[in-house]
């Protein structure tokens, strides 16, 4: 039996599965990711503790490369299709502009999170890191949440996303 015909089509067709597997793979790494942070991080504040320690920083620390080598993956792969253009509908470019936020207020975060850990910073240099990643990682939850409310709006409306 000779099986030289593709099982998933054209080569290009192949390559547009592949394609859109890897954004989804790096939105879920990134969404799971981003996740456990924000439990972690403001299960923390919820819980009455002012500082993490213990399990529950070490569970912060190693959801940390998660999130990030999702977002950056997010970054590379999704970026095209959140410059589409300004004829978009106003869901849309809401959902366009919460993309652009959650990379931006995540590489703050990350980049804050970082840097208190280096040389580069005093002691007051890591107390202004902290607050900085304390409010970026708010705002990135936020634009988190909002990003995926409305993706599932659009599921539900029916519009392809």
């Amino acid at each position: 039996m000779k099986t030289d015909k593709h099982i998933l089509g054209t080569p290009m067709q192949s390559s547009l599965l592949a394609l859109v597997s890897w954004q989804n793979l790096a939105y879920i790494l990134m969404l799971f990711g981003a996740v456990a942070l924000a439990v972690t991080g403001l299960g923390t504040l919820v819980f009455g503790k002012v500082s993490m320690s213990g399990w529950v920083l070490m569970l912060h620390a190693s959801a940390a490369p998660a999130f990030a080598i999702g977002l950056a993956l997010v970054a590379l792969t999704w970026a095209g299709h959140s410059c589409a253009g300004a004829e978009d509908s106003l869901p849309d470019r809401a959902a366009s502009l919460l993309f652009w936020l959650i990379l931006a207020s995540g590489l703050v975060v990350i980049l804050s999170g970082v840097a208190p850990m280096t040389p580069l910073c005093g002691t007051n240099g890591q107390r202004t890191m902290v607050s900085v990643h304390y409010y970026g990682a708010l705002l990135l939850t936020i634009a988190v949440a909002l990003h995926v409310f409305s993706l599932v709006a659009a599921k539900r409306r029916g519009i392809g996303v």
